[in-house]
């Protein structure tokens, strides 16, 4: 394996005076750039977890931990009494954001991955909205209405990417608490982080962030007239407007 251990002391060291994300946490993610880079093999087994902790200078407990998020994801083969084996990346999470940027660059695209998102995304929020329009509060109107301002404020400010697509993300999520069903909220919640990195990839160009801007007002007023076929089409429209805009989107 081509990749020479580090020689600080341990998992502390690595990440003292950077950030205070988790050292299995950071480990997990030098783990997926070596999978991009080529230097672990789909389909093949991995060292032991000794070697690897040792070649990602941290400790065993750590490592372990971090081998235990990447079988989680499907990215690992766990196989008792053997070393893990690296999965298909058929098998890899389509929902962690991180992993999917490995598979694409594994695969060399992943636009049809999003074109699935976009679909699963439609069916999700058509029937959440529908069920939103009869009982959604004052409160939660208002909140809706704080986003639309956002949306609005920051067509072309500096920040507008980054401060659209949240202010996005956020207005479907307000509709999804209106519906006050908890399965749905499950299902939204397991597709937001995937929804968010491509929000900010659509969010780039400014006519998708005026059709944007112009869809959720449609979508609030039938919802403020609590009307349930017009906020229906409202969001239909929207994920057609969103389904285009996301053609040619690729997380590679």
């Amino acid at each position: 394996m081509p990749r020479t251990p580090r020689t600080t002391s341990d998992d502390e060291a690595a990440i003292a005076g950077k950030d205070t994300m988790k050292a299995s946490e950071r480990t997990r993610q030098e783990v997926l750039e070596a999978l991009a880079a080529g230097d672990f093999v789909v389909g093949e087994e991995l060292p032991s977890e000794a070697q690897l902790a040792e070649t990602f200078g941290v400790s065993r407990l750590t490592m372990r931990e971090t081998l235990g998020s990447l079988a989680a994801a499907g990215i690992l083969e766990v196989r008792q009494g053997r070393r893990n084996r690296i999965a298909p990346v058929e098998r890899w999470s389509i929902l962690d954001p991180e992993v999917v940027t490995v598979r694409a660059r594994l695969e060399g695209d992943t636009t049809g991955l999003v074109q699935d998102l976009m679909e699963a995304r439609r069916v999700l929020e058509v029937g959440m909205t529908h069920l939103a329009a009869t009982r959604i509060t004052d409160e939660e109107l208002t909140a809706l209405e704080e986003q639309v301002q956002v949306m609005r404020a920051h067509v072309d400010a500096p920040d507008c990417v980054e401060t659209s697509a949240h202010a996005d993300i956020r207005f479907h999520e307000i509709i999804l608490e209106a519906a006050h069903n908890p399965f749905l909220i499950e299902a939204f919640r397991t597709l937001s982080q995937m929804l968010l990195r491509v929000r900010l990839e659509t969010s780039r160009s400014r006519q998708v962030r005026l059709d944007a801007l112009d869809r959720h007002q449609r979508i609030l007023a039938a919802l403020r007239a609590h009307d349930e076929e017009a906020a229906s089409r409202a969001m239909h429209e929207h994920m057609d407007q969103t389904l285009r805009a996301t053609q040619r989107i690729s997380l590679v």
